[in-house]
């Protein structure tokens, strides 16, 4: 992704200066030099603070006392971009940003008031380099299967002072074990192994074999609970001939459909009543039969007489509210005596307008007489009439028989079981019928389940087509391929790059191996074993094996289609393992110095100036940035292609003006009260 550092800045808390602007070249190794104690090593922890992260590891004091916001310029291959974020309190990072957009920005003088927060500029940043929106497991997307974000490729941009020369850890903030699991997950998509496709079926796969799996154990248990289902169902069966719901044909047929349908024909024939005989059973009395019939009887004539009631109560009900609403009219208009009142002398004819119609009382006395005549049918309509009092006492009166009549049945029914045991056993038995019939409809459900086509099968040959299909787009050999061809590949760069800087001759013929799981680096020793970079000496070689991996990566990352990685590498004293004797700074309170005095450390120092140069200019075409902050100064980068000396910091000069310091240490200092 096209994403390099333009401009850093800083803006003063005393607003009479103008913020401190530090300028970087694109496509370029930009260099900032000087003495330490200057500042240089809070450019790593500046930028990342801007870029959104959650803790500041800006140094104390002096690079925060005097500054109020921090901000960077970024280019795309779209637009430049502005990010400030305040400065924190304390120990807790501020969450207030200033986001500003558009072609060739003019950063403002002062920022007044922000206008994001940080959980946008992460949805931006992450936006904008094309992470994907899902995690990589289908249900925990926490931890370190989250969803790749923005921030976690910042392992690939900072080689800050404690991981540029390191042997056990090559990537930035990967010595925490949450940032180092989380890498490791993801490699596979950074690198191009995977794609969104990929990424979206996997996700369904494991959904689909949790899914498998439960069915299947279902499926099992299920099976295992009916490996005698068909003996259960005769047993079923058997019981129903007992309750002479059916004969005996067939229920000596094993045959599983034949069992099933006719249980299913059973229960779509389920009768009223226990249809057991006088002849299956002997001893059950023949009263008990009759009476129960006439109970059935009764409890049907009282159902239509409840019936009738109610039909009764709602026209009753119906037919006051009319009359209600007839007699509010009525109350309302009274036209028949408006009409004669209208009689009276001077008053005009309500038919034809005129004060001289010669029989106007004759004929408005015929118009309210016949509205007298309507008003009085009306309120006959109105009310209720006396026969439906008189239907709803005689249907009372029909229930009330009916009811009495059950109760005298029921009695004689409770009497005769009291006195006969076997008509007990029948009555009951009737009742256990109908439970039966429940229980045997449970288990046809389940029966079914279990028969070929049944749920749970047609449920996994569903899923077990959809994962066949998934897992061809998941490609596990594929995937594991291209994870091989891609760090074979850069490993091939690291050698090249390897080629060109201070390490043992053996380690410039055979490419080492980039390992992703382990976020490691192998080397082939003199017995043909392969060992991590921590097993292997001197400095010098663990340097040049992270300037390396870092040039190669970001050449690797420009070859892909779309990378989400920023194009831009910062590295922090990268010379630091061929630091001479030091000596003590010229000007007492200023930082001390390095001077290379041995020429193998020069040339060294040099290479690595070089070969950052030439990953730059020859492999990548000047689509990388790079940005180193150390003590070289030019005498070993000068006559080097695509140096860009951003600026020396010594002899007073830091990331911090001084007149800043000096204005903040006037406004600080007690001031004298004059005497008196």
């Amino acid at each position: 992704m096209q994403f390099q550092i333009l401009k850093l800045i800083i803006w003063p808390k005393n607003q009479m200066f103008l913020p401190q602007i530090v300028p970087f070249e694109p496509g370029k190794v930009n260099v900032i030099t000087g003495a330490s104690r200057t500042g240089k090593s809070a450019i790593i922890p500046i930028i990342d603070y801007c870029l959104g992260s959650f803790d500041c590891s800006i140094p104390i004091d002096t690079i925060r006392d005097y500054a109020v916001w921090y901000g960077i310029v970024i280019k795309t291959s779209a637009e430049e971009i502005l990010i400030g974020r305040e400065v924190p309190v304390g120990t807790t990072s501020s969450n207030n940003f200033f986001l500003m957009r558009g072609s060739n920005l003019v950063p403002p003088v002062t920022i007044f008031q922000p206008n994001e927060k940080l959980d946008g500029i992460k949805n931006f940043l992450n936006g904008l380099s094309g992470v994907p929106f899902q995690g990589l497991g289908s249900e925990d997307n926490r931890g370190y299967q989250a969803r790749l974000s923005f921030r976690d490729l910042m392992a690939f941009v900072f080689q800050s002072q404690d991981i540029v020369a390191n042997q056990n850890i090559l990537f930035y903030k990967t010595h925490s074990h949450e940032h180092r699991e989380k890498l490791r997950n993801w490699f596979p998509f950074i690198i191009g192994a995977e794609n969104m496709d990929i990424l979206t079926a996997r996700n369904r796969v494991q959904e689909i074999e949790k899914q498998l799996s439960r069915l299947r154990r279902d499926f099992e248990r299920a099976k295992s609970v009916s490996n005698s289902w068909v003996e259960n169902m005769q047993g079923h069966l058997r019981i129903a001939q007992e309750y002479g719901l059916i004969d005996k044909a067939g229920l000596s047929d094993p045959n599983p459909e034949m069992l099933l349908e006719i249980a299913r024909t059973l229960l779509e024939n389920i009768p009223d009543y226990s249809q057991t005989t006088i002849e299956n059973i002997e001893e059950s009395s023949k009263e008990v039969m009759e009476l129960d019939a006439l109970e059935g009887k009764l409890s049907l004539n009282i159902g239509q007489a409840k019936k009738r009631l109610s039909d009764l109560n709602e026209l009753k009900s119906g037919l006051k509210d009319y009359g209600n609403s007839v007699r509010r009219r009525q109350d309302r208009l009274h036209i028949s005596q408006w009409l004669l009142d209208m009689q009276s002398d001077g008053q005009e004819c309500p038919s034809c307008g005129s004060h001289d119609h010669p029989k106007k009382v004759e004929e408005i006395t015929k118009i309210s007489t016949a509205f007298k005549a309507l008003e009085s049918e009306s309120k006959t309509l109105a009310e209720v009439p006396a026969s439906f009092a008189r239907e709803e006492e005689k249907i009372k009166a029909q229930l009330a028989l009916y009811l009495e009549e059950k109760q005298e049945l029921q009695g004689r029914i409770d009497n005769i079981a009291a006195k006969d045991q076997k008509v007990q056993q029948e009555m009951q038995k009737r009742k256990n019928m109908f439970l039966f019939l429940g229980h045997l409809q449970a288990h046809l459900q389940f029966f079914d389940k279990l028969s070929d086509g049944g749920e749970y099968q047609d449920q996994i040959k569903v899923l077990e087509e959809e994962l066949k299909r998934l897992n061809k787009v998941v490609d596990a050999n594929g995937v594991y391929n291209r994870i091989n061809g891609a760090t074979a590949k850069i490993a091939a760069k690291i050698l090249s790059h390897l080629k060109t800087l201070d390490v043992e001759d053996k380690y410039k013929e055979v490419a080492p191996r980039f390992d992703i799981k382990d976020l490691n680096i192998s080397v082939l020793s003199n017995d043909s074993h392969w060992h991590y970079l921590g097993q292997v000496g001197s400095a010098s070689n663990w340097v040049s094996f992270h300037i390396a991996l870092m040039c190669a990566l970001q050449e690797f990352f420009l070859e892909l289609r779309n990378s989400s990685v920023p194009s831009f590498v910062i590295f922090d004293q990268p010379s630091q393992v061929y630091f001479p004797k030091l000596k003590k700074a010229p000007v007492e309170g200023e930082g001390i110095d390095v001077k290379f005095e041995d020429d193998e450390d020069v040339t060294a120092v040099k290479n690595i100036f070089k070969t950052i140069s030439n990953s730059i200019k020859t492999s990548s075409n000047g689509k990388w940035q790079a940005i180193i902050l150390d003590h070289a100064d030019d005498i070993i980068y000068g006559e080097i292609d695509l140096i860009h000396e951003v600026d020396v910091w010594r002899n007073g000069k830091k990331l911090i003006p001084l007149e800043w310091i000096e204005s903040g240490k006037q406004n600080d200092a007690p001031k004298l009260q004059p005497d008196r």
